[in-house]
């Protein structure tokens, strides 16, 4: 890995606690997409649907007192993870995504570096995947590392005591690039 883990576990070891909900609520936001935008096609699956988008909200709260292992196992649940395999096709990427947003709900419960760095490896993953599937020249997993760092950077500089300002920018930042990947893997 291109150095992303030890970046990440002195970001861990340095900074506070909220920032790093802040960084996995994150990586997981511009991965949520992957899974709504796939798994979202079917109308069967919209409380699968609606259960990521809660806990997608949830983890955007960095004084949230939820009871974690409740929410990490609703999402462990979800059909993509519940298998030995990773699923085929399209739903390999709501994989991930589900993963992600796992291993974000596993940091918030134990407060642990391997859920962080789990969490980041799905996304770093589903990047690889999607640049293996279109074969355009485009290195995603690259651009993934560089948007974990750039996570990283903004957090550190943060010194601001409202953490909404810093929430609010990431947040939307993830959304956006959530659905460029989106965009990118369907082909619009």
């Amino acid at each position: 890995m291109v150095k992303i883990e030890s970046i990440i576990q002195e970001f861990y070891e340095k900074e506070e606690g909220w920032k790093i909900q802040v960084f996995v609520a994150s990586c997981a936001e511009r991965m949520v997409q992957l899974f709504t935008g796939v798994v979202g096609a079917d109308p069967s699956r919209s409380q699968d649907v609606e259960l990521v988008l809660r806990c997608m909200d949830l983890l955007w709260s960095p004084d949230s007192n939820k009871p974690w292992a409740l929410v990490a196992e609703e999402i462990y649940l979800l059909p993509e993870l519940a298998g030995d395999e990773e699923p085929p096709g399209l739903l390999l990427y709501a994989y991930n995504a589900a993963a992600a947003l796992y291993y974000a709900t596993k940091y918030r419960e134990a407060g642990d570096l391997e859920s962080v760095i789990s969490c980041c490896n799905h996304a770093l993953n589903s990047a690889e995947f999607i640049s293996e599937q279109l074969d355009d020249g485009v290195d995603r997993f690259i651009i993934e590392v560089e948007r974990q760092k750039n996570d990283i950077e903004e957090l550190c500089k943060f010194k601001s005591p409202d953490k909404g300002e810093v929430v609010g920018f990431m947040r939307g930042r993830g959304q956006v690039v959530g659905r460029e990947i989106l965009a990118d893997l369907l082909g619009r």
